[in-house]
């Protein structure tokens, strides 16, 4: 019969196993929004901010519920917003600047 240690534990990792893939999923959302918002949507300036925004604070959502059921004492709106906010904004502005840079090249 596991202990309760042990039960912790085993809800700790499970946890933590959702919040990286949560931490990668806006890794990887950053990135491919950036390259759709400006190479193939064109978008420069304020509605590019508007575009990072409402992927910033809007597709977090989608995803946090896909990933697992939804559990209210375990899996917030505080914990799906503040999980992998950084790596969303650098991945975004990383590729959106390399992109935008590309394109003003060519």
């Amino acid at each position: 019969m596991p202990n309760k240690n042990e039960e912790d534990t085993d809800l700790m990792e499970i946890r933590l196993k959702k919040e990286t893939k949560l931490y990668w999923i806006k890794a990887i959302t950053g990135a491919i929004s950036a390259l759709v918002g400006r190479l193939f949507i064109g978008l420069i300036g304020w509605p590019m901010f508007i575009w990072m925004l409402s992927f910033w604070f809007g597709f977090p959502f989608i995803i946090g519920f896909l990933i697992s059921p939804y559990d209210k004492e375990e899996w917030n709106w505080k914990i799906i917003l503040k999980t992998g906010i950084g790596i969303f904004f650098f991945t975004f502005m990383v590729v959106g600047t390399l992109t935008h840079t590309i394109l003003k090249f060519l």
